[in-house]
């Protein structure tokens, strides 16, 4: 989890006034700061670190009050406070949890949509191509067939000097390739449609997102007909997402897809603030410079004056 820089001094601040509150009147209830400060806890620290912290943190309480305000039972009322300190940050610790376990439900719920996009859009890509394969093999087949016999009819009606059935033969002859012809470019029509929708299958990993928010820009001569390809750039797309929500505050993500001579190029770019230290690879830019690898292509990540750029070449199957 990613938070600004300015939180943890904030935190500390908070600490010091709240322990300074202490030395203002001699009332214990005024530790009732130092429980809504151990709430804060779990947001940035391990749960046995807070633990640990959380004890350290409840000794100013017996101190002042003992020291300062010559509390007789002020260890005492140290160690209940502690116990509401102890709640406090139980309680923050089952609502983060609850958190992330609904995010990454949502997160599961968006990866099956889209991949739900690409099975069904890969059925129907099937499908099409199955009855462009079967129009071909055989309409075409039974038509290629009649224009041969066609032009053998006329030549003979030709030789027998019948003119009239010539013609009418003739003209059944040019309908046949005309037909013929009209399968072909239909055929052509039904593969050429058959590319998948991957337009669609990225939105709906955006889909319900509080941010960040698609900025998606396909150029036109895209066209994705191979399913691992189109899975392996949607996968992409997901990791720098998942990467983008939990590590930055970016309001937006951009997802620009073009083709590069023979390759399909995929530019993932967010708007966080550049790191001063050099980028470490996770185990999600990891993945994805394995997936990348795997089907043949390169991948290149870094800062620029935008955010951070993940660049990405994939080559079109064969």
């Amino acid at each position: 989890m990613s938070f600004p820089q300015w939180r943890i001094p904030l935190l500390v601040t908070l600490y010091v006034l709240s322990v300074t509150s202490l030395f203002l009147l001699p009332y214990s209830y005024l530790a009732i700061f130092l429980v809504i400060w151990s709430a804060l806890l779990p947001y940035y620290l391990a749960w046995k670190i807070c633990l640990a912290v959380s004890v350290i943190a409840a000794l100013p309480l017996g101190l002042v009050h003992s020291f300062y305000w010559q509390d007789s039972y002020a260890l005492l009322t140290a160690a209940l406070f502690w116990t509401f300190n102890l709640f406090a940050m139980m309680m923050s610790n089952v609502a983060i949890k609850e958190k992330m376990a609904r995010e990454k439900s949502d997160e599961l719920n968006r990866q099956l949509m889209s991949a739900q996009q690409l099975i069904r859009q890969a059925g129907q890509q099937d499908e099409r191509l199955r009855i462009a394969r079967n129009i071909h093999d055989v309409l075409g087949h039974h038509l290629t067939a009649l224009t041969i016999n066609l032009q053998v009819a006329s030549h003979k009606a030709n030789a027998s000097g019948l003119d009239e059935v010539k013609a009418h033969v003739d003209q059944c002859h040019s309908l046949a390739k005309l037909l013929l012809s009209d399968v072909r470019e239909a055929v052509s029509d039904i593969r050429e449609n058959a590319a998948l929708d991957w337009q669609q299958a990225v939105r709906a990993l955006f889909k319900d997102l509080p941010r960040p928010s698609l900025q998606l820009s396909i150029a036109d001569n895209v066209k994705i007909e191979d399913v691992t390809t189109a899975d392996t750039l949607l996968r992409c797309v997901q990791e720098s997402l998942t990467n983008t929500i939990k590590h930055t505050q970016s309001a937006q993500l951009r997802v620009s897809l073009t083709k590069h001579k023979n390759s399909y190029w995929l530019k993932l770019q967010d708007e966080q603030v550049q790191a001063e230290s050099p980028v470490k690879k996770g185990n999600g830019l990891t993945g994805m410079v394995e997936r990348v690898v795997q089907t043949g292509g390169t991948m290149k990540f870094g800062f620029n004056n935008q955010g951070f750029l993940i660049d990405i070449l994939l080559p079109e199957p064969i």
